[in-house]
Parts: C-alpha cells; structure tokens; sequence
C-alpha cells in the first residue's frame, strides 16, 4: 500500500513537472514553430492580401527580390548600418577598460550605472530627443561643433543622404553602448588577477598587458558581441522607420530603408504577402548563417582558450 503512494505521489510530481514542458513546447510551437512554417509556404505563392485566392508560384518571388533595386537598395542599406554598429564594440571595451581600472569603488558603480542608463530609456522618446540633437537647423550637436570650430555648422546628419548612416549610428550607440560596455566589463573581471600578477613580474606595462593578456581572454566576448550585433544592425526598425517616416521611401533619398522596413512595407503598406515572406525568410537565412559563425566561433575559441 504504502508503495503505492509513493508512486502515485512520484507520478504527480513527474507530470506537474511535463506539464510545464508540454505547455512550454505549445507555446513555442504555436507561436514560433508554425508562423515559421507559413511564412516559409506562403513565401513559394502569389498570395496578395490575406484570405484572397492563391498559387505556387514557386521561386518567382525570390527571383523578383533580387532583381529588385529597392531590394537590393535596403539589403545595402541594412548591411551598411550593422557594420558601421559594429562600432560598439571598441567603445565599449574601452570604456569598460576605462571603469575597470577604478576598481570595485563607489565611482565605479556610479559609472556602470550612468552608461547603463540610455539602455533602459524608452526608445521612441529617445529617437524624438535625437531628432532634435541631430537636426541640420539649430541641433544641439551643430551648435556645439559650431562653438568648437569657431564657424556655422548646420550638417543635416539624418537629412542627408551622404551621411544619415553616421547620424542614425550615432543615435544606436548611444542607445546601446551601455550593453557592450557592460558584457566587456563582466568579461574582464572574469580574468584571473594572477596573470596580470605573472606580466607584472616579467616587466609587462599597462599596454602590453593589454594586448598579450586582455584582448585575447576577451575572445569569446567579442566573438559573441560581433555576431550580436550584426544580427541587430539585420533587425533595425524602429529607429529608422521613425526618422525614415515613409518606409516607401526611406527618407532621405532611401538611405534609411533596411530590409525590415521593406518587409513591413509589403506587409501593411502595399499587401504582397508572398514578397514580405520571401523577404523574411531571406533575413532569416542571413540571420540563422550569423549565429551558426557565433556557435562556430564560440567553439573554437573555447578549445582555443583552453
């Protein structure tokens, strides 16, 4: 009897325990799994708007998006602004460098804390803010170059074309350097003291610490910061589509459309469900080949490591 209990006891606690499992794998099926697959089906067909009539088209689709020039113009476009993110990482490793060297004081908190703070701020009003710091007429940054360089600077640096992609960069570090510089700290002060005690004792200086004993410790945080990043850069909208306004157009002159916002255009804008979902499944292709580098990478650089 009282075996009997015990298994029914055990039995209770084993499914409460797959209850959670089986809703879990429910969740991610509905939710992930399925609107994956559809998108991967509808992106093979001519479907128009939903609940319309449509057919296999097969690779037409495809073939239509590479042969695009707004296309391809937004491809360029979202390349461009993950490399130029990439960016974030140096800064961040310096400040992290930076702040590190204060040791684990007050000042250090208060640092960690002041640089973390724009990655918490709601990113739509910091965009409006930003609209305003960046504009050609009286910015807030054109009157402080103006001050510096003793002469009127009015750069449109989100107006013009030859350079929206430096004010729109500027506006995503400052909106995310506390992130990186945060993983580069932590992964700093992840390094065993007594190797810097062992350079110190071999006449390493501070430079040279740095080169042969940092920066290569640091491998895998910047292997994983890299691959972040550009999947990030791949994944940019909301800034560009506030500053871009029309996501037809891409203002100014289509250098702010990213692939995103051409997704969303024949999503909402102009219904092309078949397009939208070629595209998406292009962005997913790039963006699943950047995470198969990071576990590659992550791998080597562990054996590499050890």
């Amino acid at each position: 009897m009282k075996s009997n209990v015990k298994r029914w006891k055990r039995f209770k606690n084993d499914m409460t325990w797959y209850s959670f499992i089986i809703v879990s794998l429910l969740v991610l099926l509905i939710f992930t799994y399925l609107p994956t697959m559809a998108t991967v089906y509808f992106s093979f067909t001519n479907m128009g708007t939903y609940g319309t009539e449509y057919k296999m088209v097969g690779l037409k689709n495809y073939t239509v998006l590479l042969g695009s020039k707004s296309f391809l113009n937004a491809f360029k476009n979202t390349i461009l602004l993950a490399v130029y993110s990439l960016v974030k990482i140096p800064l961040g490793f310096l400040l992290a460098y930076a702040i590190n060297s204060l040791g684990r004081t007050p000042r250090q908190t208060f640092f960690r804390i002041m640089f973390y703070i724009p990655s918490i701020i709601t990113g739509v009003s910091v965009i409006l803010v930003f609209q305003y710091v960046l504009r050609g007429n009286g910015g807030l940054l054109n009157n402080l170059l103006s001050k510096f360089l003793r002469h009127e600077v009015t750069t449109g640096w989100l107006s013009d074309p030859a350079i929206s992609h430096l004010g729109v960069t500027i506006l995503n570090v400052w909106m995310e350097i506390g992130y990186f510089m945060l993983m580069c700290l932590a992964s700093l002060q992840s390094i065993p003291t007594e190797i810097y005690d062992a350079a110190v004792v071999d006449g390493a200086n501070g430079l040279q610490k740095m080169v042969y004993i940092t920066i290569p410790q640091m491998k895998s945080c910047f292997s994983f910061l890299l691959v972040t990043c550009m999947i990030g850069g791949f994944a940019r909208f909301t800034d560009l589509y506030i500053i871009g306004g029309s996501t037809t157009a891409g203002r100014p002159s289509g250098t702010l459309q990213s692939l995103l916002m051409y997704i969303y255009q024949y999503s909402f804008e102009s219904p092309q469900y078949g397009l939208s979902s070629a595209g998406s499944v292009i962005l997913s292709i790039i963006t699943l080949i950047f995470t198969l580098v990071n576990v590659k990478l992550s791998g080597f650089l562990k054996e590499d490591n050890g």
